[in-house]
């Protein structure tokens, strides 16, 4: 394997690690107020149920007594794809096919352990962790499951899409 081959590797390997381990940040962490809106939202929520756009620390704070012009925890980061978990980044395979792959865990499937390899891309333009994502949330995982592939000696079922 040559020397650059190996640094974009590295390097590919340094980003999405990032990706899975800081998830999503937002983008204004400054100051919250509750506004009038939000505090409406969520007391329909808290009565009624139902979906709602509002941030957890909203929610809790008007069902702990914020008001509206009361100030909100910031936002903090949530993760890059909903219910995976226990992700780990690697560097898998020999030669030509070692690439950087990720080992998750997804809470709809539990005691399986799953694996992606990623395409080997500029770190600057990886956008591999987002395409992964909107697989998975849009029913890929699921479908794969529905026929799942034999896991390998470590138990790893690897996805089936994008190799």
């Amino acid at each position: 394997m040559t020397q650059d081959r190996e640094g974009d590797l590295e390097s590919q390997h340094a980003v999405i690690d990032r990706s899975f381990r800081d998830g999503w940040l937002p983008h204004d962490q400054g100051p919250r107020v509750l506004t009038e809106r939000a505090y409406a939202e969520a007391r329909k929520i808290l009565d009624h149920g139902g979906w709602t756009g509002l941030d957890p620390a909203t929610i809790h704070a008007v069902r702990d007594g914020a008001q509206p012009g009361d100030s909100l925890p910031p936002l903090g980061p949530t993760p890059l794809i909903r219910h995976v978990t226990d992700t780990e980044v690697i560097i898998h395979g020999d030669g030509p096919a070692r690439r950087v792959a990720v080992l998750f865990s997804h809470n709809r499937f539990p005691r399986v352990r799953f694996g992606h390899r990623f395409p080997l891309e500029s770190p600057a333009e990886n956008r591999e962790p987002i395409w992964l994502m909107e697989e998975i949330e849009t029913g890929a995982l699921a479908r794969m499951m529905q026929d799942p592939p034999a896991p390998d000696n470590a138990g790893i079922i690897w996805t089936t899409w994008g190799d």
